[in-house]
């Protein structure tokens, strides 16, 4: 064991560890709050039988976060891996990229282009609509259907209350960083009155290339720019129904990938642009019937878009490549009380994908352009639909969770070579879970989930280079199926809070790439088969001590191991140990925090690591980083400042394309002004 480790098991065991402050580091803050994905029932974090984390809006301000991945960055189970400036990828308990899940506002981000391994889709989320995250550890696929084989990450966007006065808040956000790195505005307009309630915002991001540390010095290129718009808006229907509608607009320009120029000999290769749209319809209906409670649908449509352009210096011939993907989905959720001690939710979902790609190359000397096959069979469509079950129930001081799902997906692929391919894979999942208070404070917890991933048209139908491989078509793929099963305490008293987890999720069917033997161009020919069996085992814990009104101390720790039976060799791209230890206070007007943050070094590689020019020989380098930030309120105004980095350390998180901040000062400015007529009484109804 090494020493790091040893310290932070010391420490552990005197009870100094608890969980969630105003952090993202902890995730037990108030015990009474309330997590709508877990269990699709408002439910209390203390007796919920699974590992999860809430973010807030004020965490996520609290430290230096461009964007959503580098929000998450400091919670337990969590590892952000960079592969550019202008991406970030979560690694959930040690998967991440089509792996694991991610919603917005309940509705899945994840569509069937989601690539095996990192991929830069949660920044298409802005930030600064983010009201809280949930992160839900070793459940899922119940829940919300494939993708979740080790857990969800749920971003709620901006609530609107509607009450019995109304009241109007103007905002405005400035950020700035140093030399150059960030230039960030944000206006902001709300509304919220006894019937109608609304939210407008745009935001504008100019990011200049990243200045690493000690001896890196800036990364050229690594900046790129970012436009983005929503929109939400609340109504009171009468009879207790409430509708929500909201739209959201993301536009990056220009994102390069770094390592292609500095380590492959690239001239171009950059994404122009990589873009989002997202809209959807909620409506809620409360009963007053004994028996039905709350029935909620949606209907919505996303957009993501992607245009990638790549040329080597030593080369004439410049490609283009083009991927669109157009998702229809939705569903509709009824909560039913059986009795005093028993609640269900039953619900159907459908999710419908449009798949556009296509290729081209330009010689730059003649000017011809030759049209090519694009990454993904174009006009490729990947559907699914699934039926659920979910029961809740509550005797005394034991709580339980069970439900299953039957999934039902079909792709259709018209592939130039191959011809037409319809396949139909389809899977039936469960969890079950129990959370028993032994003491006042003290809770146990026990959980078993059953999760899936069924095989996407990235897994299917690719044909190309992706990252340093040329991929071929694969259409006899099957799901992959993951079995998780967690123990777990949690601690809750007025000024300790403490949460630990043992956990190991089995891995069966998982889809490889596995090397063909021949090559194009040089560079090697892979094919996807199911032929991997694995397992990933870990631990957990988590504290915040208050000890006295406005200051606390916190901290987590997280370690995993991953190996691949099939292979009997380490899965690929398992985070290293990693943890945080902070302090913050707020008094008044004032606020600040100290944040540190350790990742020992990562040795274990399998053969996909040692081959991937991100990953240097030998494993990625441990790193010790130190952060620094504080804030000041008068009245409308709030400051705040950020020392990213203090000593300058070089560092790279495992798996990355690019090194971490350097050194550097960054500040935000929010001017907020309130008005409202009378005091403002608010239902509890959530946007």
């Amino acid at each position: 064991m090494s020493g790091v480790k040893a310290i932070w098991l010391f420490g552990l065991s005197f009870s100094f560890f608890a969980a969630h402050s105003q952090t993202p580091a902890d995730s037990v803050k108030r015990m009474d709050d309330v997590v709508i994905t877990a269990t699709r029932k408002s439910t209390a974090i203390a007796v919920l039988p699974y590992a999860v984390n809430v973010l807030d809006q004020n965490s996520i301000q609290s430290q230096l976060s461009r964007t959503v991945p580098e929000s998450l960055t400091g919670v337990p189970g969590l590892f952000i891996q960079k592969t550019n400036h202008g991406g970030g990828s979560p690694f959930l308990r040690g998967l991440t990229g089509n792996q694991s899940l991610i919603l917005v506002d309940g509705i899945r981000l994840n569509n069937s282009i989601f690539r095996y391994g990192p991929n830069q889709y949660l920044t298409l989320v802005d930030p600064y609509l983010v009201e809280k995250i949930e992160v839900i550890k070793g459940t899922g696929s119940v829940q919300h259907g494939s993708d979740a084989m080790t857990g969800v990450i749920n971003i709620q966007t901006t609530s609107l209350q509607l009450g019995s006065k109304p009241s109007w808040q103007s905002k405005v956000l400035i950020r700035l960083s140093e030399s150059g790195m960030e230039f960030t505005q944000r206006p902001e307009l709300k509304y919220e009155g006894k019937k109608f309630a609304f939210v407008l915002g745009a935001t504008s991001k100019k990011f200049g290339d990243l200045k690493g540390g000690d001896t890196t010095g800036f990364q050229r290129p690594t900046g790129y720019g970012e436009f983005s718009y929503d929109v939400k808006m609340k109504i009171d229907l009468g009879a207790e129904w409430r509708l929500t509608a909201a739209y959201q607009w993301l536009n990056q320009t220009d994102v390069p990938v770094f390592h292609r120029y500095r380590l492959e000999n690239f001239a171009i290769n950059t994404s122009d642009p990589l873009k989002r749209g997202f809209g959807y319809v909620q409506l809620q209906k409360k009963f007053k019937s004994v028996f039905f409670k709350q029935l909620d649908v949606f209907l919505a449509e996303q957009m993501i878009s992607e245009s990638r352009y790549a040329q080597k210096n030593v080369s004439r011939v410049l490609r283009f490549e083009k991927d669109d993907t157009r998702t229809v989905s939705a569903g509709a959720d009824l909560l039913v009380q059986c009795n005093k001690v028993w609640d269900v939710n039953t619900g159907i979902e459908t999710y419908n994908d449009l798949v556009s790609s296509k290729r081209s190359e330009k010689d730059a000397f003649s000017g011809s352009v030759k049209q090519l096959r694009g990454l993904y069979p174009d006009q490729s469509t990947y559907s699914n639909f699934s039926i659920y079950n979910l029961h809740h129930l509550n005797v005394g001081r034991l709580k339980a969770e069970a439900g299953v799902r039957l999934n039902f997906y079909t792709a259709k692929i018209t592939d130039t070579t191959l011809g037409n391919v319809k396949i139909s894979p389809s899977a039936a999942v469960f969890q079950g879970g129990l959370n028993y208070q032994l003491l006042k404070p003290l809770f146990l917890y026990a959980n078993i989930s059953d999760g899936f991933r069924a095989p996407n048209i990235d897994d299917l139908g690719t044909l190309g280079i992706v990252d340093f491989r040329y991929e071929i078509p694969a259409y006899d793929l099957k799901p992959e199926r993951s079995v998780n099963t967690e123990i777990g305490l949690k601690v809750i008293t007025r000024k300790i809070s403490f949460s630990t987890a043992l956990f190991r999720t089995n891995l069966y069917g998982l889809i490889t790439r596995v090397a063909t033997g021949a090559s194009i161009n040089g560079i090697t020919v892979y094919k996807k088969i199911n032929v991997d069996r694995g397992f990933i085992k870990g631990w957990e814990a988590q504290f915040d001590f208050k000890p006295f009104r406005g200051f606390n101390f916190y901290g987590n720790a997280t370690s995993l191991f991953g190996e691949s039976i099939t292979r009997n060799q380490p899965l690929r791209r398992i985070p290293p140990f990693n943890a945080r230890l902070g302090t913050s206070f707020a008094k008044k007007q004032w606020m600040g925090g100290l944040t540190f943050d350790h990742a020992s070094p990562q040795r274990r590689l399998d053969a996909g690591d040692k081959a991937d020019n991100r990953i240097p020989a030998g494993g990625t380098p441990g790193f010790n980083l130190l952060n620094l930030y504080s804030g000041y309120q008068h009245k409308s105004l709030t400051f705040r400042l950020y020392w990213n980095n203090i000593f300058n350390a070089d560092f790279r998180t495992h798996g990355s394309g690019v090194n971490g901040m350097g050194s550097a000062v960054s500040g935000m400015l929010i001017h907020s002004l309130n008005h409202s007529n009378g005091k403002r009484r608010s239902k509890n109804y959530r946007g």
